[in-house]
């Protein structure tokens, strides 16, 4: 079982990969393009694919082949690809991932619930 952490920890662990993604970016000179936003995603598709592989056969793995280390790797590296997607749709990146936030963070019991086989919240029928 992993240890405890704290919201701080997780929040700067998310601040490190944002972080880190928008430098490699500056670093590779990729922020700045006048390809379509679609056009610039479909380019990342294989990337995404190829972590998404990566990710899957990890958990995959017969019980005595497990990392937990290898799997949040993995995770992570999904993760690092997806940041990068939202920063190359730039300002509809930004605005997309508040919203999204915003709409998460109104969900409540009141509004929604927890359904425990489907694994997910789901809006309450009022």
């Amino acid at each position: 079982m992993s240890r405890k952490f704290s919201k701080e920890e997780f929040i700067d662990a998310i601040r490190s990969i944002a972080t880190s993604v928008y430098d490699f970016h500056a670093r590779w000179d990729l922020l700045d393009s006048d390809s379509s936003p679609y056009k610039l995603l479909s380019e990342r598709e294989p990337l995404l694919q190829e972590e998404i592989k990566e990710l899957i056969a990890e958990y995959n793995k017969d019980e005595q082949s497990r990392s937990v280390t290898l799997l949040s790797r993995e995770a992570a590296d999904v993760l690092y690809i997806s940041v990068g997607s939202m920063l190359a749709l730039g300002n509809n990146g930004i605005e997309a991932m508040n919203q999204v936030s915003e709409k998460n963070n109104n969900k409540t019991s009141k509004t929604h619930y927890f359904n425990k086989s489907e694994k997910k919240v789901k809006k309450l029928d009022i």
